[in-house]
């Protein structure tokens, strides 16, 4: 693959997704980056609901992906919302709790030389199977926070979502 010369600056466990590999393609510019991720396993670990600063559209070169979109739902069920500030590097944010709300889901998948694209405000989850690579391009950026779901069950917040030490590593190959 051609794209395998240009790629650069890996960024492993990417998301918090154990085996996603997120590539850099040539250099970041004012308008935005484009990144290939390639993912070594079959990713079944959730991710937690949460919408980009960007938008962003993605072709499927190899494999799988299922994309998990979450829009509001008076019948779903209640989750916490939290907007995470970018601080600067992935996997460093400020939280701020902003309220909860009702939420349902519904599932899109994807297959080699499908396109999928999302906007800035829009929530998803994301799973990938073994052996996907995906072109992701990323706009530039719209707002400098994203928000996450966590459930809301019994008056309380479940807390799902960690940034862990093994999450977005940057040592070398």
């Amino acid at each position: 693959m051609f794209l395998d010369c240009m790629k650069h600056s890996p960024v492993r466990n990417y998301g918090g997704i154990p085996g996603l590999t997120s590539w850099l393609i040539g250099e970041p510019g004012e308008h935005g980056l484009v990144r290939l991720m390639e993912c070594s396993r079959d990713h079944f670990e959730p991710i937690v609901p949460h919408s980009h600063r960007f938008d962003f559209e993605c072709r499927v070169l190899r494999g799988k992906v299922r994309n998990i979109i979450w829009e509001p739902d008076m019948n779903g069920d209640d989750y916490q919302i939290t907007k995470l500030r970018y601080a600067g590097a992935p996997g460093q944010y400020e939280r701020q709790e902003v309220g909860t709300a009702k939420w349902s889901f519904r599932t899109e998948t994807f297959h080699e030389g499908d396109t999928y694209s999302m906007t800035w405000d829009e929530v998803h989850s994301i799973f990938f199977s073994r052996g996907t690579v995906v072109l992701f391009f990323e706009a530039k950026p719209v707002t400098d926070t994203s928000i996450i779901l966590q459930p809301f069950v019994d008056g309380s917040m479940i807390p799902t979502f960690k940034v862990e030490p093994w999450m977005f590593d940057r040592s070398p190959a």
